[in-house]
């Protein structure tokens, strides 16, 4: 069995702030290596239940997350950017037999830790045909068009209260509990690394995993945190305007949609590149004491 990993790095045991988040400090080091460790949790189990080969895609930020040199010998890594599956990198490398999200959140708006939607800087929410979605979504969604199924999902509970609904059937991993967006009760790491190699042993035995279908086209809204994201959002052909932070786009299938999405990530690049370069922001982009423009031109693809 061939199965592909998509790792985020806020649904991770001992991760609640936006600084373990970005690179430039310690925090994030040490939380880059709890996320490498629980993937390794995931590729452990998998191999121990039949998985023939696996391979992890860096799914957070810049997609250069995971320390290659820790991570489990006997999966591949995918990490780098840009690349045109973004979370899901590696996915039209297929067949896969299942899909694991280690690591993932709640949606935006959602009192989960670190919730947010593909970019937390500029997406207020997203909603497929009027229901609010997150990346758990859009990804097994994305998935679902190439017919792999979505086996194993790991992150806080809230993630989990959304994603029950979704997939049912699916190994659901709790290793965290929050109580409010940047702080929650952690599972100690031994008990989350042992939940996620038997919850991945399980999963490959799952009969009942489904890929997640649905028919096109889709109505796909974003609200946005700035008017200016919206404006910036428009200049895309098929964006169409429905308030001052309100843009909807039709997309056919779910890898339109995913493109589309990761279009907007990308082009917000230059609105907080050009606010950082005049000192408007009020995070200002420190790192280690020092103003960098390169990280405030890299900090907001936050997936």
């Amino acid at each position: 069995m061939r199965i592909l990993i998509s790792a985020d790095i806020e649904g991770i045991s001992g991760v609640m702030s936006p600084e373990q988040t970005s690179p430039g400090s310690g925090e994030y080091e040490r939380a880059r290596l709890l996320m490498t460790r629980e993937v390794n949790a995931a590729v452990e189990g998998a191999l121990e239940g039949g998985a023939t080969e696996i391979w992890v895609a860096d799914g957070h930020g810049q997609y250069n997350n995971i320390l290659l040199e820790e991570l489990h010998p006997g999966a591949c890594l995918v990490s780098g950017n840009p690349r045109l599956f973004g979370m899901m990198g590696g996915l039209d490398c297929g067949p896969w037999d299942g899909l694991f999200l280690i690591g993932y959140h709640a949606r935006a708006g959602a009192h989960g830790v670190l919730a947010h939607t593909i970019n937390g800087s500029a997406f207020a929410e997203v909603r497929i045909n009027g229901a609010p979605v997150g990346e758990y979504y859009l990804n097994g969604l994305l998935a679902g068009e190439y017919d792999v199924p979505v086996r194993l999902i790991s992150g806080d509970d809230r993630l989990a209260e959304e994603a029950v609904s979704v997939y049912p059937n699916a190994e659901i991993v709790t290793v965290k509990r929050a109580l409010s967006t940047r702080a929650a009760v952690h599972q100690p790491i031994g008990v989350v690394h042992k939940a996620l190699h038997v919850a991945a042993q399980k999963a490959l035995r799952n009969v009942s995993c489904k890929p997640l279908k649905r028919a096109g086209p889709f109505s796909v809204q974003v609200s946005t945190v700035r008017t200016y994201h919206a404006d910036l959002f428009c200049m895309l052909p098929g964006a169409k305007r429905l308030s001052p932070t309100c843009l909807e786009f039709i997309a056919d299938t779910p890898f339109a949609i995913s493109r589309t999405l990761n279009c907007f990530s990308s082009m917000t690049a230059s609105v907080h590149y050009e606010y950082a370069a005049r000192g408007f922001s009020a995070r200002r982009f420190l790192w280690n004491g020092k103003f960098s423009l390169e990280k405030a031109h890299t900090t907001v693809l936050l997936m």
